[in-house]
């Protein structure tokens, strides 16, 4: 009892002695690590988890956090040394379509430590249903063919796509649109297209999944009535200079689209429309003038009247030249018939005067090739085969062929072949 008694007489005395103890022990170790508040030096990835799968974030977030921690010296030292002992964590668990604001959870694997400081400090989140959407696919076409020619429906690879998204984004949706340029088109257009999708304020609709995001689109492009495309038949007169020789002699353009308010007679020319004469008599260099088309009488051509020819002379050992050479065809599919406008062209050749001699016009073979093309409407280059590889073909005049491929055998043409016509030149 006396014991007990003089333990309470000496409590007080105990206490302040053990307050004393702990007081001097805390000054002692913060002596040695003492606590400090500190910007931690890097910022921290924020990890997200917890997201339903049939939800999606729709809005920019900062996935990376600022934090000023207080601990003591060395617990700091060991955070800034290894990033991997602070990790930030948003835990989307539970949550719904909407809008939410969070505060991400900060975890310190070292204690004692304390986050003083996070910035941002809450973290706003916009969640959205992901859902899959089918839309047809139009096609825009930007400007307009060639004069003379239109545009049919085009035909595509695919005519419709699946779009995944966010749900206001999706339905927000009014067209999926590919845009292919037709300006001056003349030929049927075929390309890979990219797909966009669009609202109805006609501005692109970004942050979706478009599948497929491409396609092949094809376009015909068919000529009007009234409208046709010939060749540009070169027609010349007399004999260039002794010595020189015709290298070649072309038209730009080629063809020309000729129209009528009268589509029977546009039908009724042949394939080609003739220049006025080009008078060669003595020409002994290349030439590039400007020649009128020889229009029958209600007909005229889309743009200009003229086309500039070009000639191109050189000297020459010997040439000769063929007027009235038949075309024939090789390469025709059985059940087809061919039909040739012009049927007989001008072969102009050169090389050593001796083969030249020699040469009989009869076998003089001219040919246009028509192997795997069905029926239709073709504007081809003629070929001149010849035996000897020492005879050079200078030009063919015209040198494109309309060819008309229609099912059914019959003749090619109809028109008496005239005799060829042999015309010389050799150097003195």
């Amino acid at each position: 009892m006396k014991f007990l008694r003089k333990i309470i007489k000496n409590l007080p005395s105990f206490m302040t002695a053990l307050v004393f103890a702990v007081a001097v022990w805390i000054f002692a170790v913060t002596q040695s690590d003492p606590t400090q508040t500190r910007a931690y030096p890097s910022q921290v990835d924020l990890e997200i988890f917890g997201l339903d799968p049939n939800l999606m974030i729709v809005n920019d977030i900062n996935d990376r956090v600022t934090l000023t921690v207080r601990a003591p010296a060395s617990i700091l030292d060991q955070l800034e040394n290894d990033s991997s002992l602070i990790t930030a964590v948003l835990d989307l668990s539970g949550l719904e379509a909407g809008v939410h604001t969070l505060t991400p959870q900060i975890n310190i694997s070292l204690s004692p430590a304390e986050v003083v400081r996070l910035s941002p400090a809450t973290v706003y989140i916009k969640l959205d249903t992901v859902i899959t959407r089918e839309f047809p696919i139009l096609i825009k076409m930007i400007g307009n063919p060639t004069i003379g020619f239109e545009v049919q429906e085009p035909e595509l690879s695919a005519e419709n796509v699946t779009i995944s998204g966010p749900q206001t984004l999706v339905d927000s949706i009014n067209q999926v649109l590919g845009e292919v340029s037709v300006v001056d088109a003349s030929e049927d257009i075929q390309r890979i297209v990219d797909l966009v999708a669009y609202d109805e304020e006609g501005q692109e609709v970004e942050g979706i999944s478009i599948t497929p995001d491409s396609i092949e689109v094809l376009i015909p492009v068919t000529q009007r009535g009234g409208y046709r495309t010939v060749v540009v038949k070169i027609v010349t007169s007399g004999q260039i200079a002794a010595g020189y020789r015709l290298t070649n002699i072309y038209s730009m353009p080629p063809t020309v689209t000729i129209f009528s308010s009268d589509p029977t007679l546009v039908e009724s020319i042949p394939g080609f429309i003739e220049t006025t004469p080009i008078n060669l008599n003595g020409a002994s260099e290349s030439l590039e003038i400007r020649v009128a088309l020889n229009l029958p009488e209600g007909l005229n051509v889309v743009g200009s009247q003229n086309v500039t020819v070009q000639i191109g002379i050189e000297p020459i050992e010997s040439s000769i030249s063929f007027s009235n050479i038949a075309v024939q065809t090789e390469g025709l599919q059985d059940g087809l018939t061919a039909i040739i406008s012009p049927q007989f062209v001008d072969v102009f050749l050169s090389g050593p005067l001796n083969l030249l001699e020699q040469l009989d016009p009869t076998s003089l073979l001219v040919v246009i090739d028509l192997t795997d093309r069905g029926p239709g409407t073709y504007q081809l280059a003629p070929e001149v085969i010849l035996e000897n590889g020492d005879v050079q073909v200078d030009a063919i005049l015209p040198n494109t062929i309309e060819v008309t491929i229609v099912e059914g055998n019959g003749n090619q043409g109809g028109s008496i072949t005239p005799t060829p016509t042999v015309t010389p030149t050799t150097t003195p």
